[in-house]
C-alpha cells in the first residue's frame, strides 16, 4: 500500500518496524539512511493526520457546546 493511503495504525506499525531495524548494528549505512528517511515521511504524515483529527474533535466539541447553550 502506498504511504499516502496507509491508515495511521499501519503507518505507526511501520514506524515501529523501522525503529527495530535501525537498532541492528549490522545494518549498512545506506539502508539505515533510507529507513530513516522513510520514518521521517511516516512521522510527518502521522502528525498531520493527528493534527487534523484533533481539529475536527475541537470543532465538534465547540459546535456541541454552542448548541447546548443556544
Amino acid at each position: 500500500m502506498p504511504e499516502a493511503e496507509q491508515t495511521i495504525e499501519a503507518a505507526l506499525a511501520r514506524l515501529e518496524a523501522i525503529a527495530e531495524k535501525l537498532e541492528d548494528p549490522d545494518l549498512d549505512l545506506e539502508q539505515a539512511v533510507r529507513l530513516y528517511e522513510e520514518g521521517l515521511r511516516l512521522y510527518e504524515r502521522c502528525a498531520k493526520k493527528l493534527d487534523a483529527a484533533e481539529l475536527r474533535i475541537t470543532q465538534l466539541a465547540d459546535a456541541l457546546q454552542k448548541q447546548a447553550k443556544g
